[in-house]
């Protein structure tokens, strides 16, 4: 019963928050058409009132009829009573029609005022003359106006992403009219619509910089300009104002207020009106103030409505292209590393070097003309090719050939036959050795080849599945800036496969507002309804570029200890530690062949090149054959280096760790120790190599202990020993007890370089 009724009440207070909220936009909607039906233009011409009947939105229609009635009431002497007309004819037609598909058209709206107002005013004149022109001039203008008001009323006021050219137009027309209605009145010589006018228009530049501040400025001025009053004529310097305003508008408010100011002075004695000097100078100076005390949330707010649309990425149509095309290429590497594969083994068959052509060259060459050749080489050429190769076999290892060697033949040119025999073999095994290193080259090519395509395969599968965009998240995310006074030029948010969301923000206007990090957090985990990490944060001049991401509910407590073999030398091994920007944080040891500078080379190359593809995305089988095949086309010597992975996912604590040719990784949890060891090669030896890999699942206070070889002496058992009994302390003094009782335990008399890398998880509050 309680809950019901507590979700009754809320309910309840819900509904009644509604009805108040739609009473008091009536009450405004009342207010604006007063305003529009008394704003005078042309010798006290009221068309505004029947423009603002005709595209103000359905469900307003009643209050916005009642308003400018009311309005046209109190212009009784200036015509009132045809604009009345004018009103009934637009409302009675609205009526009929019913349908609210017409009145969402803004050029609907239009048509109707233009022939409402034309029509009612050629229908009440006295005269014709001069009255076509004057109804014409009315009607057009009251078409205008209502295709504006129609726009305008159809913005959504929670409007997100701000506003286009065009709504910008139909905004600061609606503004201006209402600003015209208030002209009229002034205080001390000064016009209170001129000076609200000064405050739109720096509002829009300095959140739509030039060319929505021009606009404004424009759309505004002539307003005012055709009321016809002779302080109006100063008001065609709003547009050139607001242009300068706009361009200004990069160096922040006490940038372009100054700058607006002094166009305004300028513009005015340009015109010949330098009786307006002192009255513009200071309805500039006033209006200028009068933006700087608005409160935050209310400039945010109109900033964002008189600013450019945020560009909400709709990444779909592209992302699908550039999986095609990641797709086509892939196959293209793959199709270039079969085509070699198949092209380089027939070529083999015909070009791989022949010792029976070898022994047909040395035939012609010593043999023409011997009486024994066709029995060497006929009868009993099998015996004579293999007492050649064993007689090549001592000359290649400089021994001399003694008839008691056991060599059969018996032949006549002796030092002939083994000179060319000499030279004839040495081409061979030259060309022998060419086809192998040709070989070895081709195939780690072609190993370059099927990595690469791999490299593309992982690439089109992350865009395909792992991240989507999140169009409602950064809605919600420029909405919120926006109540913050921020205004977001772009803003793409997009979901992992895991249901995390991050997002790129690009804002403009933090020259006055600067960026609150901690307030940024809080407002977006409560607009997106997900907690979040505290944002990266570029500042530029007068934008920012933020990202963020998702809060993970563990983090990573890191210790790091490196002992080179010898004081002095460079450590063999190299360490390296990162978040993958996908919640995932990776730890790798590379251990090179030996130690000193030529490990050190080997390691690092192997541990930059794994971190660089981890970060871009590539999987780690994909990373391990594109640096396996890297290590064999190194060197023409020996050259390895273990890769040793613990990749912690800090969302949910799964944990991957992935081995080749590395040393055991130890791993505390629920209270024991565990071991995990490598059965597989490190990259560098053969063309296939793989990972040894295991998935273990881990806690609050779980500990993962990666070492490399020279921390493991007689055995192992003693390291495990030292972490089930580490109850107290960081994981830095872990890694620090670890190495130096592994440096003291080294009996067997050859020091090597000693790597441990600990980490502890922790609740991530």
């Amino acid at each position: 019963m309680k809950a019901s009724s507590t979700a009754e009440i809320i309910k309840n207070k819900t509904l009644k928050n509604d009805t108040t909220v739609g009473v008091m936009l009536h009450i405004v909607t009342a207010i604006c058409g007063f305003l529009f039906s008394n704003a005078s233009v042309m010798n006290n011409l009221l068309p505004f009132g029947t423009a603002y009947t005709g595209g103000v939105k359905r469900k307003y229609l009643a209050a916005a009829s009642a308003g400018t009635a009311l309005g046209y009431i109190f212009n009784l002497s200036n015509g009132g009573f045809q604009y009345a007309a004018s009103i009934f004819a637009i409302t009675a037609i609205r009526v009929i029609l019913g349908s609210e598909k017409f009145a969402r058209s803004p050029i609907f709206s239009g048509i109707l005022s233009f022939f409402a107002a034309g029509i009612i005013r050629l229908a009440v004149s006295t005269s014709y003359s001069g009255s076509l022109i004057t109804a014409l001039s009315e009607a057009a203008l009251a078409g205008t106006a209502a295709y504006f008001v129609a726009i305008v009323f159809y913005i959504s006021p929670t409007h997100k992403s701000g506003t286009d050219i065009t709504e910008t137009a139909a905004l600061s027309f609606f503004v201006g009219v209402i600003l015209l209605a208030l002209s009229g009145y002034d205080i001390l010589g000064l016009s209170i619509g001129r000076i609200l006018a000064v405050a739109v228009i720096i509002a829009t530049a300095r959140y739509g910089q030039a060319s929505y501040g021009a606009v404004s400025g424009a759309v505004i001025s002539f307003i005012l300009a055709i009321a016809g009053n002779e302080y109006f004529t100063g008001a065609v310097t709003f547009a050139f104002s607001g242009l300068i305003c706009g361009i200004f508008s990069a160096f922040g408010t006490f940038g372009m207020i100054p700058a607006y100011i002094l166009t305004t002075v300028i513009s005015t004695l340009i015109i010949g009106e330098a009786e307006l000097i002192s009255v513009m100078f200071f309805e500039a100076v006033i209006g200028s103030g009068i933006f700087l005390i608005l409160p935050k949330t209310l400039v945010g707010y109109i900033g964002g409505l008189l600013s450019p649309t945020t560009e909400i990425s709709r990444l779909d149509s592209v992302k699908g292209s550039l999986i095609m095309r990641l797709e086509f290429a892939s196959g293209a590497l793959k199709d270039v590393y079969e085509t070699v594969e198949d092209v380089a083994e027939k070529l083999g068959k015909i070009n791989c070097p022949d010792f029976d052509k070898t022994l047909n060259k040395i035939e012609n060459e010593v043999c023409g003309g011997c009486s024994l050749r066709r029995h060497c080489w006929e009868t009993a050429r099998e015996l004579t090719a293999t007492d050649a190769l064993a007689s090549w076999n001592k000359m290649r290892s400089a021994t001399p050939i003694q008839r008691e060697d056991g060599l059969e033949f018996k032949c006549l040119r002796t030092s002939k036959f083994e000179e060319s025999l000499r030279r004839h073999c040495a081409e061979y095994d030259s060309k022998k050795a060419a086809e192998l290193r040709l070989k070895e080259v081709r195939s780690v090519i072609n190993d370059q080849f099927d990595g690469i395509s791999k490299m593309l395969s992982d690439l089109s599968e992350e865009f395909k599945y792992d991240v989507r965009h999140n169009h409602k998240a950064a809605e919600n995310i420029i909405l919120s800036l926006k109540n913050m006074g921020y205004h977001a030029v772009s803003c793409v948010a997009a979901t992992d496969k895991f249901g995390r969301i991050s997002a790129d923000i690009h804002i403009k206007g933090v020259a006055d507002t600067p960026i609150n990090k901690m307030s940024i957090v809080k407002n977006l985990s409560l607009a997106v309804g997900r907690d979040f990490n505290t944002p990266t944060v570029s500042v530029s001049s007068d934008q920012a570029f933020i990202f963020i991401t998702e809060r993970p509910c563990f983090k990573a407590e890191i210790g790091l200890t490196q002992i080179p073999e010898e004081q002095g030398k460079l450590c063999g091994d190299a360490a390296k530690y990162f978040t993958d920007g996908r919640g995932r944080f990776i730890m790798l040891i590379s251990d090179g062949m030996g130690s000193g500078g030529r490990a050190a080379v080997d390691s690092a190359m192997v541990s930059g090149l794994f971190s660089r593809m981890l970060r871009s995305g590539f999987g780690y089988d994909c990373a391990l054959k594109i640096i396996n095949s890297s290590m064999l086309f190194k060197s023409t010597d020996e050259s390895l280096s273990t890769v040793d992975i613990a990749a912690i996912d800090l969302f949910d604590g799964r944990c991957e760790l992935l081995k080749a040719g590395a040393a055991p990784t130890f791993v505390k949890r629920n209270g024991k120790v565990g071991k995990a060891e490598s059965t597989s090669l490190p990259p560098g030896i053969l063309r296939d190599v793989a990972f040894d890999k295991a998935i273990i699942n881990l806690k609050t206070e779980d500990i993962v202990v990666m070492v490399s070889d020279g921390a493991v002496t007689e055995d192992s058992e003693w390291i495990s020993k030292i972490i089930n009994e580490w109850t107290i302390g960081s994981a830095q003094q872990l890694a620090d007890e670890i190495a130096f009782a592994a440096r003291r335990r080294r009996n067997d008399g050859h020091n090597d370089d000693i790597t441990v890398l600990v980490c502890i998880l922790k609740k991530n509050f």
